[in-house]
């Protein structure tokens, strides 16, 4: 019998793609302030899935520059590997390491990488892209408990209801 994967790993971190590209979910907001509570709450739940689709397009912005690709594929291997896949804490001659030292030389050898290979300005497009990913999909997608979370509760969306044409109140 096998131990449940820890906290953090990939498979409790990443939603289901098909549950991200669900289409039945899609709809147009009543008004602005839903939508920037439909942009938190699918940011919460959906931030694994928008950073990935990031890094994928920040990887297609590479195609023209095969080098700078093969040593992000690596970095981007490298965060996967020892952030998300590890189940047991990683020790170095006999030394346990803490994930906060992990992740920051992660984050410097990135920044090397970016700044070594001058794909800085495409870095930047990718997030800008990325951005407008997690904007039209937040906005779009309504979350599967907005009726319950809402401020403002059942009055949302009475059409479809089972609870009839009545709001609550």
């Amino acid at each position: 019998m096998s131990a449940p994967p820890p906290e953090g790993t990939a498979s409790t971190v990443l939603r289901p793609w098909p549950l991200f590209l669900n289409l039945s979910a899609l709809s147009l907001p009543i008004s602005f302030s839903e939508s920037t509570y439909r942009i938190s709450q699918n940011l919460r739940f959906f931030l694994p899935n928008y950073v990935v689709l990031t890094l994928l397009v920040f990887l297609i912005t590479l195609i023209t520059r095969p080098l700078s690709l093969i040593l992000f594929v690596c970095i981007f291997s490298a965060w996967v590997y020892l952030i998300f896949w590890r189940d047991e804490q990683l020790t170095v001659f006999d030394y346990d390491i803490d994930q906060k030292i992990i992740v920051g030389v992660l984050v410097v050898m990135t920044l090397v990488g970016v700044l070594w290979t001058g794909v800085w300005f495409r870095a930047f497009v990718a997030l800008i892209i990325g951005a407008l990913i997690v904007v039209f999909h937040g906005v779009l997608r309504a979350p599967e408990d907005s009726m319950e979370d809402s401020p403002y509760g059942s009055l949302l969306n009475v059409v479809d209801s089972p609870r009839g044409d009545y709001a609550s109140v």
